[in-house]
């Protein structure tokens, strides 16, 4: 007999109590979609479980099949004479054990955080400042309900040549990703990252500088605002690869280090006390200041985040010290994204902050309110589609209370937001890989394209509909 577990997100808002089945080869998710099938179930696949949102919580009555063990590890499989190389990786690795395998390598564009599974950052279609980590995908096997295995990739035909397109961002509802093929670069730990302060100052100069940083070639590693209060204070960051062991005498960048216990004491003063953020953040990146950051750090620097959530699921004395620094239990926040064509920045930037206008006294609980700058996207289940143009996304967190008054207000105040913003940027979409708090028929109009072809393609790798989980029951309105 498998007892219920409580499964609980990220961010504090959302959980569920499921029975979860395990599997760990490519043969045990086969016999439990085979299994689900007889005994009329439905599945939600859950991976590392490190969602902000409802994406691996389980519908009302469905089961949950954790393949974060799946196949994990991975091998060289092949050479390349810049010295790069191509992996082969089992769907349940995930990026902190590709450091640990291939210590002088590093992937392109990962998720912030190493405990994402390889499999869970493919079906969010996850991205960060310098572009998206699918780009770097040349292949993988889907394990479908249906008990097919298929073999994906840019040089297939037919059904599995459009599944490699369509599975990154799907959120598992085509199947179980694993045998991903996956580029590393040469990694040399001797080769640091300049976070540099291009732009400190009132939001009105803001997007301009931001624009100019993202496309200075020198930022190859990425660049981003962020904006405090309504239109208050802002810094633009550019990230500047150094030459090897190029070392600049100034101070490390906040987060990129070591010390995650430390670090996640941080994060939880931040959370209580969100003013906080910008004092830190405006004391440590004045104009033209710079900070250097190890690479590893810089690309997973919200590891911290992620320690901190883990010290507090986890109890006892770890839970009780973060207590003492006013961490409340489990974080709460509310916290969502918003894509939109890079041409309607300024548009789409502006809405924001004219409704968070209608809402005095939220921008005192803001922890932050970031904005990123990406290229086109090539995959047609991500957030914004398949774009010729690039877009932008702003990212906004606030510390609430949950079940108070204000996780109520950020809520309607994000669902106004959504609602608005057909007005203000109608290519406006939200983004599915964090919190969604919108209408679901607002949600099933701005992912029309997703739903579409998802349901397309699910006529030949799951008829019947066996994955689902809340978020897609409400996007494929089943």
């Amino acid at each position: 007999m498998v007892l219920p577990t409580r499964l609980e997100v990220i961010g504090g808002l959302y959980e569920a109590t499921a029975e979860v089945w395990s599997a760990k080869t490519k043969e045990e998710v086969l016999a439990a979609f085979s299994r689900a099938q007889s005994e009329g179930q439905k599945l939600t696949l859950a991976g590392a479980q490190r969602s902000f949102g409802e994406q691996y919580l389980p519908p009302h009555g469905g089961k949950v099949l954790d393949v974060s063990s799946l196949d994990r590890g991975a091998q060289i499989i092949e050479q390349e004479p810049d010295g790069g190389v191509w992996i082969r990786a089992g769907g349940g690795t995930t990026f902190r054990d590709l450091h640990q395998m291939f210590p002088s390598y590093r992937v392109s564009c990962p998720p912030t955080t190493d405990t994402i599974t390889l499999a869970g950052a493919l079906a969010a279609c996850t991205h960060n400042s310098a572009g998206y980590f699918a780009d770097a995908v040349r292949a993988f096997t889907l394990l479908t309900p249906r008990g097919q295995t298929l073999f994906c990739s840019e040089a297939s035909s037919g059904l599995e040549r459009e599944l490699f397109e369509h599975v990154p961002g799907s959120f598992g509802a085509l199947g179980v990703t694993t045998d991903i093929e996956i580029r590393l670069r040469p990694y040399d730990p001797n080769r640091w990252v300049m976070v540099q302060s291009v732009y400190a100052g009132p939001a009105s100069g803001c997007l301009d500088a931001l624009e100019r940083t993202r496309d200075d070639p020198r930022f190859s590693e990425g660049a981003g605002a962020v904006i405090y209060g309504v239109r208050g204070h802002s810094i633009v960051l550019g990230d500047e690869l150094l030459p090897a062991g190029d070392r600049p005498r100034v101070p490390q960048a906040l987060l990129t280090g070591e010390d995650l216990a430390f670090q996640s004491i941080t994060q939880s003063l931040v959370h209580r006390f969100p003013r906080l953020a910008e004092r830190i953040l405006t004391g440590a990146y004045p104009m033209g200041a710079g900070r250097f950051a190890p690479l590893y750090g810089f690309l997973f620097f919200q590891r911290s985040y992620d320690e901190a959530h883990r010290r507090m699921t986890r109890g006892g004395f770890d839970k009780a010290l973060l207590q003492v620094f006013g961490a409340r239990n489990r974080m709460p926040i509310c916290h969502m994204s918003w894509f939109f064509p890079r041409a309607e920045l300024r548009a789409f930037v502006e809405g924001y902050f004219s409704v968070l206008e209608r809402y005095p006294g939220l921008e005192k609980i803001v922890e932050q309110q970031d904005i990123v700058l990406l290229g086109p996207c090539r995959w047609p289940c991500h957030s914004m589609g398949r774009t010729e143009e690039p877009i932008g996304t702003l990212t906004a967190s606030f510390a609430v209370q949950r079940g108070a008054t204000s996780e109520k207000r950020v809520r309607e105040f994000m669902r106004e937001v959504t609602t608005r913003s057909a007005e203000f940027s109608p290519g406006a979409r939200v983004s599915l890989c964090k919190q969604i708090h919108a209408e679901g028929a607002t949600l099933r109009r701005m992912h029309r394209g997703f739903s579409e072809a998802v349901a397309r393609l699910r006529a030949h790798t799951d008829p019947s509909g066996l994955l689902t989980s809340r978020m897609l029951k409400v996007l494929l309105d089943t």
